[in-house]
């Protein structure tokens, strides 16, 4: 969808525990996401189980600017609302087999048995970084998943559903190469990165139709295992790795009522919503020998005179280890009615949401040290970090829309001006990636002050309660404009205006540090126009769409710097799509070709703007011959062989980016039987 979809940007790095989306200014790489994602009404509720492999996915909306009132937390962004396809009660099969460049395949397989819709995928790739100091690629993939859906009519007036999706990856991953004097460089680390993920997400769907209401309720359970670990310093160096790894398990309930009469002029709708998710997450990091030096013992020695002697750490390597509970929890109450009156649609709607979150937390380290000369024995040093942390906010979300349908001449001719004004918010959270700093300064006090060395200033700059981070809140203006002409042109313009509070970055402590943390960064202001065209005539097809955003800081001091005025990072200014198709007619087969340009950027990459990159454009096109029962494809992407930058970020003072994939070819088969 990124770019297709005027003001939506999905940049491809990392791995799949990072699915960042950014969409009209909005968005975030770490923790909460600011869209939301339901699959076939099961809302999923932990972000780390976003990017999944699917086969045989029906149909996607999109729903853009802040969904608060019938979505609630996490959608302030907009919300993505997936559907996998019901049994229909005919019998069939269908597949796909695919291979391409970098030892690339697919492979899928999808059965419609009476009530029963049951399908499984695999995915696999070579890889398509090398990363120089191993000599092998740094992000193969395995990856698949099992979709099972269930659907009976109990009666006349009772409808059940059941949707299951399980997914499994297994994969390498973080392929950073170090930006220096102005270049990127190749990746080139020596420690592993790799992450593997299990997650269960199952979700139970009754719709009762009553004499005088109707009732629909969603039950989901979500469980998911992973294991993440990581070069956090990405150089040759033994610095330091993360080891990383969660269990977690969420369950939902909603709850809407309706009218089983609809009246003449108002449809409204009620609801419920509640879910709780409990984590548990282990974190160590191990400092290597590099790192010691480098992180510890020089911080520490440059505050002791050289005639006095000098700090030793006896391990080689050490970890740091942390052990988090992270508990969250939501209920909302809402409301939402529309009234049509005439060529007149005014919608209006209210959200009670009220949320909390609380972390606790168990942080460890023990070394031993010495100071040479004058101590010939080792001393012990044990450090531990243990709290808790708690959080809640109450939300009120409102929503109002009026539309005004202009009917033209042709029939399903018409020109449909909108306005809307509504209000989301993402929910908050507590940072653990930043434990590693606290336990190493509040370590380089405690030795110092073994030795009588006591600082004018702490080596530890943040503590537990700078962890916790607020809810982003956002609200939404906009106007626009549609128009249809019949089946063959259809065309939307609107613009936007979103003022947002509490604004979520993800920002590095100064100096050499060796994590990251999310803060609020006062106010920010989102601008833009979206702008989309299809056109549809016989067998040939087009889209056309583009975006302008203007993402900038009202109000955002750090404590050593001012960037009002600077534009958020990681957000591209411009988005460009332009796609287009003709089928042909040969003999009693089709041949079909297709080809797409896209493209996204300026992006500024820190808050003071300093780093940037340009427009980024990617060609690519698919050609396929369809038969009777199978259709054969070729499809390349990123034709071109541009390499464009996806990501930015700094690690012990170091400043590393990602880049985007390289040209792709693949061919495959479809079948329906």
């Amino acid at each position: 969808m990124s770019q297709v979809v005027p003001g939506v940007h999905i940049p491809d790095y990392g791995a799949s525990l990072t699915s960042t989306i950014y969409i009209r200014g909005l968005g975030s790489r770490m923790e909460n996401p600011a869209l939301g994602l339901y699959v076939d009404d099961i809302p999923i509720l932990d972000k780390n189980a976003y990017d999944f492999d699917w086969l045989g996915m029906q149909s996607a909306t999109l729903l853009r600017g802040p969904q608060g009132t019938l979505y609630g937390r996490n959608s302030m962004g907009g919300v993505l609302l997936l559907r996998t396809p019901s049994a229909s009660g005919r019998d069939g099969i269908q597949g796909l087999a695919e291979v391409g460049t970098a030892g690339s395949f697919r492979l899928g397989l999808a059965s419609e048995t009476g009530h029963q819709y049951l399908s499984a995928g695999l995915r696999h790739t070579d890889g398509y970084f090398t990363n120089i100091h191993t000599g092998r690629p740094a992000d193969p993939y395995w990856g698949g998943g099992i979709h099972w859906r269930w659907d009976k009519a109990g009666s006349e007036k009772l409808s059940l559903s059941n949707s299951l999706h399980l997914n499994y990856s297994d994969e390498g991953g973080f392929a950073y190469g170090r930006y220096l004097d102005g270049e990127i460089q190749p990746v080139d680390y020596n420690d592993e990165g790799s992450y593997r993920r299990l997650s269960a997400i199952d979700g139970f769907k009754v719709q009762r139709r009553g004499a005088a209401i109707n009732l629909n309720s969603v039950t989901s359970l979500q469980l998911l295992a992973d294991r993440m670990r990581m070069d956090q310093d990405y150089t040759p160096e033994s610095i330091f790795t993360l080891e990383q790894k969660q269990r977690s398990i969420a369950v939902a309930q909603e709850v809407v009522i309706s009218p089983a009469k609809p009246f003449r002029h108002w449809k409204p709708q009620t609801g419920f919503f509640c879910f709780g998710k409990a984590k548990r997450m282990a974190a160590p990091v191990f400092f290597k020998e590099d790192g010691i030096r480098t992180l510890i013992l020089d911080n520490a020695n440059r505050n002791i005179p050289e005639n006095l002697g000098y700090l030793d750490i006896t391990e080689k390597e050490f970890p740091v280890d942390s052990d988090f509970g992270i508990y969250s929890w939501n209920a909302a109450l809402y409301h939402q009615s529309a009234w049509e009156m005439s060529r007149w649609i005014l919608t209006a709607g209210l959200r009670l949401d009220y949320g909390g979150d609380g972390m606790s937390y168990d942080s460890q380290a023990l070394i031993h040290y010495r100071f040479v000369p004058n101590m010939s024995v080792d001393k012990s040093f044990e450090t531990s970090y243990i709290g808790n942390l708690r959080q809640h906010s109450f939300q009120i979300l409102p929503k109002i829309s009026i539309l005004y349908v202009i009917p033209l001449t042709g029939g399903l001719d018409r020109l449909t001006p909108y306005g809307n004004i509504s209000k989301g918010f993402r929910a908050g959270g507590f940072n653990t990636q930043i434990f590693s700093d606290i336990l190493q300064g509040l370590m380089m006090n405690g030795m110092m002050a073994g030795l009588g060395v006591h600082l004018d200033h702490s080596y530890a700059s943040v503590g537990a309660e700078h962890t916790r981070y607020r809810p982003e809140e956002a609200w939404n203006y906009e106007i626009g404009l549609r128009y249809r002409h019949g089946s063959v042109f259809n065309g939307e313009i609107n613009a936007y205006h979103i003022d947002c509070r509490n604004q979520q970055l993800t920002v590095f402590p100064p100096g050499k540090s060796t994590g990251r943390m999310m803060t609020n960064a006062g106010r920010s202001w989102s601008r833009g126009i979206e702008m989309e065209l299809d056109y549809h005539r016989g067998d040939f097809q087009s889209h056309l769409s583009y975006s302008w955003c203007n993402a900038r800081f009202r109000e955002y001091n750090d404590g050593n710097n001012d960037y009002a005025g600077k534009r958020v990072p990681y957000v591209p200014e411009h988005s460009y799509y332009l796609g287009g198709g003709y089928r042909f007619h040969i003999a009693n087969h089709q041949l079909a070709a297709s080809a797409d340009f896209r493209g996204a950027g300026p992006v500024r990459w820190n808050e003071d703007n300093s780093i940037s990159s340009p427009v980024s454009l990617t060609i690519g096109g698919m050609v396929s011959v369809a038969f009777d029962h199978f259709n054969l494809y070729l499809r390349g992407e990123n034709l071109g062989e541009g390499r464009s930058p996806t990501f930015y970020f700094k690690s012990v003072g170091n400043e590393f980016f990602a880049l985007s994939r390289p040209r792709r070819i693949s061919i495959g088969v479809d079948f329906k039987l």
